[in-house]
């Protein structure tokens, strides 16, 4: 892989809390790591968007799609929890 230098300014309160999320990584690895995580999020959001419009499904469907989801993903109820 290629790497290509490029210069940013950012704030120095910013900076301050870039450098300490980073912690031991290196700066630009770390920007880097957050730079790929922020466009791969984004072009998952634009491929849900073009298959839900392509799916176009009713309100019933979303909201019974929607609970099943919340459903399978809650976290389970500890026994004994009131």
């Amino acid at each position: 892989m290629s790497i290509k230098r490029i210069t940013i300014s950012v704030p120095e309160d910013l900076a301050r809390r870039i450098k300490k999320a980073a912690g031991k990584t290196p700066v630009s690895a770390w920007l880097a790591d957050v730079a790929v995580d922020h466009l791969d999020q984004e072009e998952l959001e634009r491929q849900w968007e073009a298959f839900y419009a392509d799916v176009a499904p009713t309100r019933g469907e979303a909201r019974r799609a929607e609970a099943l989801f919340k459903k399978l993903t809650e976290r389970p109820r500890r026994r004994g929890a009131a």
